[in-house]
């Protein structure tokens, strides 16, 4: 059985017939795979030539600390954390933070010590209620989708999602305003209500005591972001963000590097060559360059922007090619991946192996015994029984025409078919999106959907060169100027 590598709170499960993959009927799958995966094999690999060598001299040449590991998260197989054991015990400094969940998951820490996952039980014996905030699984957790079957839906976003459309009752509030609901609910304090754009939450307030929260992203893309996550986890119901994909389980390459550099925050001057593994910063990461002075090396699949600014490029094998497991951010389950053919390239496992003989490394296990060893078929994750106490934090709003992105069912971040077009209620043409961080010019489609307070652009498109981001964690939605041409 094969198990998708894409980063997704879904976890597919499947088989392969030549380029064709075949559904599995059971568990989460239940016969259904998304666009991603049915469309896998028309996007074309990199396979260039390569020699390990390159790379051996390129490391043993540059004094450890000067060069930079930054590792993605496009693909989530456990075993391609591997290569983390070789570049701390070579002494290279780490890039640490997230361009995703990062500013949320630093306030739900603060509030209960980690982020849980709300259990499939909880879900389908114990939840009377769901209240969707930020989150769209009809377009990035399709197989939540069964789950939500006869239940109360609430939704909260922004705009008018596919999730909105199949809920009871949907609350449209302005952008980065999810801090105030919450403290409005807390409170009941009218002030909060009104800088949220609502009127009343009457169907919200009256099952709000007998549901779960389903958080997705868009609650906290702000540089508030960890305020507004504990704020929601101060309502004190059952509450999932993106889930710990750890928990419960025994991982030997969680290592906390003895060199590290926050990743919005990289001194160049104490740089020399950056190795790049499973992502395409210049394009997934905001406001991210990388100086024309330093020897890039990228361990990927595809001739994306950053490939193109390799020096030497490695080709990985594709998931099928390899021995892994997989766990979610939304369930508890946990999958074994089994190589079923061979393939152009070099795992991650096999590139570690390389480079522990080649500098003289010992204590490398066995690819088997890392498997046995972190393997487990389901998780036994609690839920925090503690209370959160409400603390009423300082935040300034200011209305304003916004720049919002979410991720679109055709592409994950820059993989696959990305649609570059930006949406707005009631203008179509050519436009100059401006922020603090500079401006791009843009097609401009019109949705009545998005309101008059939003630019709405998908993920892994140009957008991420004018979104702002500071220190470890990426913070997207801010203030637009439009320029219509």
């Amino acid at each position: 059985m094969l198990v998708c590598p894409l980063d997704c709170w879904d976890i597919c499960q499947m088989n392969k017939k030549e380029d064709k993959f075949i559904p599995s009927k059971n568990g989460i799958t239940n016969g259904y795979l998304c666009y991603k995966l049915n469309n896998y094999f028309k996007h074309q690999k990199y396979n260039p030539e390569y020699n390990i060598n390159d790379i051996e001299l390129l490391l043993k040449s540059t004094t450890p600390n000067r060069v930079l590991f930054l590792k993605g998260s496009g693909n989530l197989g456990i075993m391609q954390n591997i290569t983390k054991l070789f570049f701390e015990r070579f002494g290279a400094t780490f890039a640490v933070g997230s361009s995703c969940d990062g500013k949320g998951e630093e306030g739900i820490i603060r509030a209960i010590g980690d982020t849980p996952i709300l259990t499939t039980d909880k879900l389908l014996n114990k939840a009377k209620n769901i209240i969707i905030w930020g989150r769209n699984p009809y377009i990035t957790n399709t197989h939540l989708i069964p789950f939500l079957k006869d239940k109360k839906i609430i939704t909260i976003d922004v705009r008018y999602t596919d999730t909105a459309k199949h809920s009871d009752t949907f609350y449209q509030i302005k952008p980065n305003t999810d801090i105030f609901l919450a403290k409005y609910l807390i409170t009941k304090d009218k002030k909060y209500l009104k800088i949220t754009g609502l009127k009343e939450v009457d169907e919200l307030e009256k099952i709000l005591d007998e549901s779960i929260i389903l958080l997705g992203l868009g609650v906290a893309k702000n540089s508030y972001g960890d305020k507004t996550t504990h704020t929601i986890y101060a309502l004190n119901r059952p509450t999932a963000f993106l889930g710990n994909s750890g928990a419960d389980l025994n991982i030997p390459f969680n290592i906390i590097p003895k060199n590290s550099m926050p990743l919005f925050e990289i001194d160049w001057n104490k740089i020399d060559v950056v190795f790049i593994q499973g992502a395409n910063p210049l394009i997934s990461l905001p406001n991210f360059h990388i100086p024309d002075d330093k020897k890039v090396i990228v361990f990927g699949k595809y001739l994306d922007k950053t490939a193109k600014r390799a020096d030497v490029f490695i080709p990985t094998k594709d998931f099928y090619a390899k021995n892994d497991i997989r766990s979610s951010y939304f369930h508890e389950f946990v999958f074994k991946n089994e190589k079923v053919e061979d393939d152009y390239g070099i795992s991650e496992y096999e590139f570690t192996k390389e480079m522990f003989d080649r500098f003289g490394f010992d204590g490398l296990l066995d690819e088997k015994e890392y498997i046995n060893m972190i393997y487990k078929e389901k998780r036994e994750i609690e839920y925090p029984s503690q209370k959160v106490e409400y603390i009423d934090f300082d935040v300034d709003y200011e209305d304003d025409i916004y720049l919002v992105t979410a991720k679109n069912k055709t592409s994950l971040n820059s993989q696959f078919k990305v649609d570059k077009f930006a949406y707005m209620n009631d203008y179509e043409g050519k436009a100059i999106l401006k922020t603090e961080i500079g401006e791009i010019e843009v097609e401009v489609k019109k949705d009545v959907n998005i309101p008059k307070n939003v630019v709405f652009m998908y993920a892994g498109s140009e957008v991420n060169q004018i979104i702002s981001s500071k220190g470890y964690n990426a913070t997207y939605s801010q203030k637009v100027k439009i320029c219509k041409k």
